[in-house]
């Protein structure tokens, strides 16, 4: 070998193909044979169970874990829903703007709207049981035209509800103290003492008040161009548009003049019991012994004012049958 000549390192002959390694698909067929005694594990697990049994295992295990999820989805879809109905009524009531049924549609319900009534009914409990309110319907406004009249009566697609709601609170009376329910604010204390007053002098004046004679009345009570709550054609602008009260044409004027009627939340938020304790108020110790019986003589029962004041009906006659009830104790013990 020549000096500095590299030396190839010997490789050996392959071996034979009769001496070669099986395929690795025999050995694992070999392997799998020997295990289960010529039997691969795949098929002692279909020989150990029917195929026909595994499918329909498989089957109903698969329907039974997505009726559970359906059903979750579901409960979980009325929970949302109610809490953003809840949302929106206490969000409307603040802005004194009715809660209605299109916008519940609409903003809660979406593509659920034959949930209605159940998200309704929870909606209630969750007010009632946190908030200590309830939603309660609108009447529908007050027809006191002799033509609006015959026309409800004539026309028989006239809607019968307002589908309109507000939430009134269902405290105990022991609670509606006003130094507990004091409204926040000057301007608000305002406006709810104005609003009072212009809803009892419409109820005291057959539910119906002209405006000229409304003007009087406020001129008297130097509220005929600014109070504390705004000037006020502004605020009566406010009470018309929050539904306290409504502004009509009288047609037997020739002069275009307008009368005031009451709206459907003057109806149900003061209603006939809360101008009976505005008097009482006003009257202070003068009050005259059967102002009850003359108020309800005059301006009568209103049935669609709702639960206010039936309500404040019941609370009535609860205290004149308890101050009967005292009067008679004190004759008996002289």
């Amino acid at each position: 070998m020549a000096p500095g000549a590299k030396r190839r390192v010997p490789v050996p002959p392959p071996e034979s193909d009769s001496e070669a390694s099986p395929p690795p698909q025999r050995r694992r067929m070999a392997q799998g044979s020997q295990c289960n005694g010529g039997e691969s594990s795949t098929q002692g697990a279909r020989r150990g169970r029917p195929r026909s049994l595994s499918i329909e295992q498989d089957v109903e295990d698969e329907v039974f874990s997505g009726a559970e999820g359906m059903g979750a989805t579901q409960d979980s879809n009325k929970e949302r829903m109610i809490k953003k109905l809840v949302r929106y009524a206490i969000s409307a009531e603040y802005t004194r703007v009715p809660i209605k049924r299109t916008e519940i549609s609409s903003k809660v319900l979406g593509s659920h709207g034959r949930m209605f009534k159940e998200v309704f009914a929870g909606a209630q409990l969750e007010l009632e049981r946190v908030f200590g309110m309830r939603m309660v319907e609108l009447p529908i406004r007050e027809k006191t035209k002799l033509s609006q009249r015959r026309a409800a009566q004539t026309n028989d697609k006239a809607p019968s509800t307002s589908k309109s709601y507000i939430l009134t609170t269902i405290l105990p009376e022991k609670f509606r103290e006003p130094e507990i329910m004091q409204p926040f604010g000057v301007k608000e204390q305002a406006y709810i003492g104005l609003t009072t007053m212009i809803v009892s002098l419409i109820y005291l004046n057959g539910r119906s008040i002209a405006e000229t004679k409304l003007d009087r009345y406020l001129r008297r009570m130097n509220a005929d161009r600014s109070t504390a709550a705004g000037e006020t054609g502004k605020v009566l602008q406010s009470m018309i548009r929050h539904g306290y009260i409504s502004k009509q044409k009288d047609d037997n004027a020739n002069d275009g003049t307008f009368d005031y009627v009451l709206g459907p939340r003057g109806k149900v938020e003061i209603g006939t019991d809360g101008v009976l304790s505005m008097i009482k108020t006003v009257y202070g110790v003068n009050v005259p012994e059967d102002v009850e019986k003359r108020m309800e003589r005059n301006v009568g029962f209103d049935p669609e004012a709702g639960v206010s004041q039936a309500t404040g009906s019941h609370r009535r006659r609860e205290r004149r049958n308890n101050g009967t009830q005292r009067q008679a104790g004190s004759e008996d013990e002289d």
